[in-house]
C-alpha cells in the first residue's frame, strides 16, 4: 500500500518528464498553498512551471494543460479519447450514477435524456418560476435598506438561488422557513468550511477519491456529510413518489426536469437510483454555482458604479416594468450578457476541470500515459494577462461580438466546453440574467465601509467568497 500511493507516483511524475512542484505523501499538492486556495496554486504553479507542467492529485499523477490550442483538441477534436471526467474510485450513492460521474455509453444514455430539459421552449416555462422567488428577494432587499440592515448578499442570493432549484428542477415549493433553512444548510455542507476547515477540505475531496476510506472515517467525526445527503435524497424520493401517484392517477404534472426523467421510457428509461442521483447533483452544483455568479455579480457592479448605471439604463430600455421581461427580451439584452461573461471570467463557478486518457497518446510534443488525469486550470487561463490583459480589472468591454470574435475560444471556460461541458448552463445564465433584471429595476448597489476591496475568495472545485459580501442598498424609485 505504501509503495502503491507514496513511491509509485512519484515515479510516475518523474516519467512523464515535466517540471512538478514536490508532492507531499498521500494528499500531493493538494495542500500547496492551503487547503482551501487551488485558485492561488493555479496562479502560482503556472507562474513557475509555464503552461504544461505535473501535479500530484492525491496518488494520482496529473498533466495541468493551460494552451488553449491543446485544450481544444482535448475537450473537442481528439474527445473519443478523452471522453470521461478522472474517476479516483467508485463514488457512493447518490454520486455513483451522476452525469458528471457516469461514462461512455452511461454518461451518453442519461445526458441524452437530460439534454430536451434545457432547450429554449422548457426554459420558457420556468420565467414566471424565477421571477416570484426574484421578486420576494427584492421584497427583503427593501426591508434590509428601510431597517438599515447589512446583509450579507452572498448568503442571501443562496437562499434565492435554492428557491428557483427547487422550483424550476423539481416543482418542489418550500413550506417553512425551517425546511428552507435545513435544504440551504444541507447543500452547503457540500461547498462550505469552518473552524475544521483542513479536515473538512479532506472529507469533501474523500466522498470522491476514496470513498471507502470516507465511509469509515466521517461517521466519527459527526456525520455531516451523510446527515445532509440523506436530507436532501429524502426530498427528492419523496417527489418521486408523489409524480408517480399523480401520474397513475390521470393528474397533471408541471413539466420540469424531474418530470421529464421520471417519464423517459424505452431503452433510455433511467431507473429511479439514476434519477435520484441528477436530481441530487443538480441540486447541489445549481445552488451553489448560481449563488456565487449572482453575488459575485452584483458586487461587481457595486465596485464599478459606470458599469452598473449603464446596465440599468439598458434594462431601463427594455423592460417598462417586471411584468414585462420575458425570455426573448432577456436574450436580446447585450450589456447583460457582457456583464454576466465578465463575471464569470473573474469568478468562474468552477476553478477545474478534468480529463481522463482512454488510450496513451501524443499532442503538440506532449505524452498524455492513459494511467494519468488531464487537469484543466480555469481559475488560472481566466486570469492570464497573455489571453485577458489587466485580468484583475472588471471589463464587460472584452465580451462586446467584435473582441469575442479576437478571443480564443478555449481561454473562456467557465462551463467548461466541448461534448462534456455543463449541461445546465442554459438555466443557469437565465437564472441569473432574469434575477439581475428584476433587481436592478428596483434598487442599486454602493459599496460601503464593510465592503471588501479586493474580495477575498476560496476554492475546491467551486470558487466563493472567504467573507460575507458587504454592500449599501439604494431603493431606485
Amino acid at each position: 500500500m505504501l509503495y502503491k500511493i507514496v513511491v509509485a507516483p512519484r515515479l510516475k511524475l518523474r516519467k512523464l518528464g515535466l517540471p512538478y512542484p514536490p508532492p507531499s505523501p498521500v494528499i500531493g499538492n493538494l495542500n500547496d498553498f492551503g487547503p482551501n486556495s487551488t485558485h492561488i496554486a493555479q496562479i502560482e504553479w503556472q507562474k513557475k512551471y509555464g503552461d504544461i507542467y505535473a501535479v500530484q492529485f492525491f496518488h494520482v499523477p496529473s498533466i495541468w494543460i493551460s494552451k488553449p490550442d491543446i485544450l481544444r483538441q482535448i475537450m473537442v477534436k481528439d474527445f473519443s479519447n478523452f471522453p470521461n471526467h478522472f474517476s479516483f474510485n467508485q463514488s457512493l450513492p447518490p454520486f455513483d450514477k451522476t452525469v458528471a460521474e457516469l461514462r461512455d455509453h452511461d454518461w451518453k444514455r442519461v445526458r441524452n435524456i437530460l439534454v430536451p430539459t434545457f432547450t429554449t421552449s422548457k426554459l420558457r416555462v420556468v420565467v414566471p418560476l424565477i421571477k416570484q422567488a426574484t421578486s420576494e428577494f427584492i421584497q427583503r432587499l427593501i426591508e434590509a435598506d428601510t431597517k438599515g440592515e447589512k446583509l450579507d448578499m452572498w448568503s442571501s442570493c443562496g437562499q434565492l438561488s435554492m428557491k428557483v432549484i427547487l422550483g424550476t428542477a423539481f416543482g418542489v415549493e418550500i413550506e417553512s422557513k425551517e425546511q428552507e433553512e435545513k435544504l440551504t444548510k444541507a447543500a452547503g455542507v457540500f461547498f462550505r468550511t469552518d473552524d475544521m476547515s483542513k479536515l473538512q477540505t479532506l472529507l469533501q475531496f474523500l466522498v470522491f477519491t476514496m470513498p471507502n476510506v470516507f465511509k469509515h472515517i466521517e461517521p466519527l467525526l459527526g456525520g455531516r456529510f451523510s446527515n445532509a445527503v440523506n436530507y436532501i435524497v429524502d426530498i427528492t424520493k419523496n417527489v418521486i413518489r408523489e409524480r408517480r401517484d399523480n401520474l397513475a392517477a390521470g393528474k397533471p404534472c408541471r413539466k420540469d426536469m424531474m418530470q421529464h426523467m421520471i417519464e423517459a421510457g424505452g431503452q433510455d428509461k433511467l431507473s429511479d437510483d439514476e434519477i435520484v442521483s441528477q436530481a441530487v447533483i443538480f441540486l447541489l452544483a445549481g445552488y451553489e454555482t448560481t449563488q456565487n455568479a449572482l453575488s459575485f455579480t452584483i458586487y461587481a457592479l457595486a465596485t464599478n458604479p459606470e458599469a452598473q448605471q449603464k446596465l440599468i439604463d439598458e434594462i431601463d430600455s427594455h423592460c417598462l416594468d417586471g411584468d414585462s421581461i420575458n425570455y426573448d427580451i432577456i436574450s436580446s439584452m447585450s450589456y447583460l450578457d457582457m456583464v454576466i461573461s465578465e463575471t464569470l471570467r473573474l469568478y468562474p463557478p468552477a476553478t477545474i476541470t478534468n480529463r481522463d486518457v482512454k488510450k496513451s497518446t501524443t499532442i503538440d510534443g506532449i505524452f498524455f500515459p492513459d494511467d494519468i488525469m488531464v487537469g484543466i486550470p480555469i481559475y488560472a487561463i481566466h486570469h492570464d494577462a497573455r489571453l485577458w490583459p489587466e485580468p484583475e480589472r472588471f471589463k464587460p468591454e472584452r465580451f462586446t461580438p467584435e473582441a469575442k470574435a479576437n478571443q480564443h475560444p478555449f481561454a473562456y471556460l467557465p462551463f467548461g466546453n466541448g461534448p462534456r461541458n455543463c449541461i445546465g448552463m442554459r438555466l443557469a445564465l437565465l437564472e441569473v440574467k432574469l434575477a439581475l433584471i428584476k433587481i436592478l429595476q428596483n434598487v442599486e448597489f454602493v459599496a460601503i465601509k464593510e465592503t471588501e476591496v479586493p474580495l477575498k475568495l476560496r476554492s475546491i472545485n467551486t470558487l466563493a467568497p472567504t467573507n460575507p459580501i458587504y454592500l449599501g442598498i439604494r431603493k431606485r424609485f
